[in-house]
Parts: structure tokens; sequence; C-alpha cells
């Protein structure tokens, strides 16, 4: 049987990027997994206007049935975007990749992000991907009891059901601090997040070495 995710870009006006990361990344690695992978694309753009040609490359996209929700130019932000993306998805994973940032260098990533997922027969596991200093858990409102890490916004796996039920901020941390918040909350909820070690995802910096897929400040 074929393991189901939905994986999620969410663009903000820069349609040639989103493009990049579309055609160049998640396509040929869904193309190539499609015997293992049953996956359903959502892109949920929150541009100012529509973006017809992340649009139309969406649509015929070939590699798995796929959603683009436009929100009408208004900016959802990151975390309410994720939500909106959560609420349509129809496979027991999610796998969000920046549509701005990142490349990918060996199309197994998307199996090593949702391994420690589908190996975890008790459900513990709630999001896997980079783990990433947060400072301490107790400036969200959290106890410093946690670990002071998070998974990295920039590009992880989560299972679908628990993000549902406990989903990404909004207001003041709708963007800025969203991924920070979400792991802690996660882990309060007695949730693992756990570190995938052949992908690398950081914030403004870039990354020398060898991984599946690297999510950074550069496009090279």
């Amino acid at each position: 049987m074929s393991l189901g995710a939905t994986v999620v870009l969410v663009p903000h006006e820069e349609e040639e990027r989103a493009l990049t990361r579309l055609l160049r990344d998640l396509l040929p690695t869904l193309r190539l997994r499609r015997r293992t992978l049953d996956a359903e694309l959502v892109v949920v753009d929150n541009s100012a206007h529509r973006l017809e040609r992340l649009d139309e490359a969406v649509r015929r996209n070939g590699a798995c049935e796929a959603r683009y929700l436009w929100n009408e130019g208004r900016n959802a932000w990151y975390g309410p975007a994720l939500n909106q993306a959560v609420a349509t998805a129809r496979r027991p994973f999610l796998v969000y990749a920046c549509a701005r940032h990142g490349r990918m260098h060996d199309p197994t990533w998307i199996d090593d992000l949702l391994r420690p997922l589908v190996e975890d027969r008790e459900g513990a596991v709630a999001m896997t991907g980079s783990l990433y200093p947060s400072g301490a858990p107790s400036r969200m409102g959290f106890p410093d009891s946690l670990e002071w890490t998070h998974v990295q916004g920039g590009l992880f796996a989560a299972r679908t059901d628990v993000v549902a039920r406990f989903p990404w901020p909004d207001g003041s941390l709708a963007h800025w601090g969203a991924d920070v918040y979400q792991g802690h909350r996660l882990r309060e909820q007695g949730y693992r997040l756990v570190d995938v070690p052949t992908v690398k995802s950081v914030w403004r910096q870039r990354v020398e070495g060898s991984w599946k897929w690297v999510h950074d400040e550069s496009e090279g």
C-alpha cells in the first residue's frame, strides 16, 4: 500500500521562486516516488494577485492530484496558511517545503522525513525535520523544562491529525515565531520532535555539507 502525504507550498508574491521550488525540487521527487507515495499537492497562495503561471503548473503537474488555493489577495501568513492547508488535507501525513528557499539534492529526502512518523507505532512523534535552537520556552508561555529546540519551519513532516488538533498560532505569532510556538506546544502535549540528519533547515544562513535537502537563503 502506498504511503499517503499532503505536500504543501505557501507562496507569497515571488512566483519565480515558487515555480522553482515546485518544478525543480518537489515534482521530480513526487514523480519518482509515485509508486510508493500516494501524494497530493496543496498550494495556499498568500499573494495580492493570483499567481497564474503557478496555478497552471499546479493543475498540470502530472505527478499527483493538486489544489491551488488563492486567499483572494489576503496574506494569511505562515501559521494560518498552514492551518488552511491542514483543513483540506486528505492524507495522514503532511510535508511542508518553503516556497522561497531550498534545494533538493536527492529525491529520497521525503522518505527520510516520513520514516520516523511511519515507524512510530505509538503515535508519539508529531513532527520531523531539522531541529534548531528555540530560546527559552518561557518566552512563549511554556515551561523551561521543555527542550529548547524546535523543528525549523522551512521543511518538515507532521502527523496531519495532530496538527489539526493543535493548529499553528495566529495573531502576533502568525508568522515570526509560529514554528517555535508549535514545537513547544506539541512537546507540552507529550509529543516528540525528531531530527532528520539528511535534511538541513536554517534561518538566514548559508550551510555547507552534504544533505538531501537544504533550506537556507541560497538559491544555489
